[in-house]
């Protein structure tokens, strides 16, 4: 197993998609990894600030760190990890009230279709599994 980690430059250009503030991002990498050009997930991540409390902002750095995971990802096990991610902070971001990073995701999601083949969200990344009726 390894810890998994994706390209600085290329989840710095995420961040800025995903319009994450700069003190955002720097308590993010502060608190993980940041290793011959690596951002690694550290195993104990959380937010411990009492001012850094936007949750959008928060969704918003996970929601590209997974979008950076999905476009390294050299596998087919590791894109459905991303996926999977993906998916659960698509449905995090709609029980939490917000709106803008669920549906960036799911804008997201239409745009990579053509790359995995999964639909929406709510359907699975894996094949060999009966479907619900």
């Amino acid at each position: 197993m390894t810890i998994i980690s994706v390209d600085k430059n290329t989840f710095a250009h995420e961040l800025s998609a995903w319009r994450v503030p700069m003190n955002y991002s720097a308590l993010f990498m502060a608190k993980n990894t940041d290793k011959t050009g690596r951002v690694a997930l550290h195993p104990f991540f959380f937010n411990d600030t009492e001012h850094m409390t936007n949750a959008r902002h928060w969704l918003a750095i996970n929601a590209a760190i997974w979008c950076t995971a999905y476009r390294e990802a050299e596998g087919k096990e590791r894109q459905t990890e991303a996926l999977a991610s993906l998916r659960a902070l698509f449905y995090t971001a709609g029980a939490l009230g917000q709106g803008e990073i669920k549906a960036l995701i799911q804008e997201w999601w239409r745009q990579t279709y053509p790359l995995h083949k999964v639909p929406a969200p709510n359907h699975s990344a894996v094949t060999n599994t009966p479907t619900f009726h």
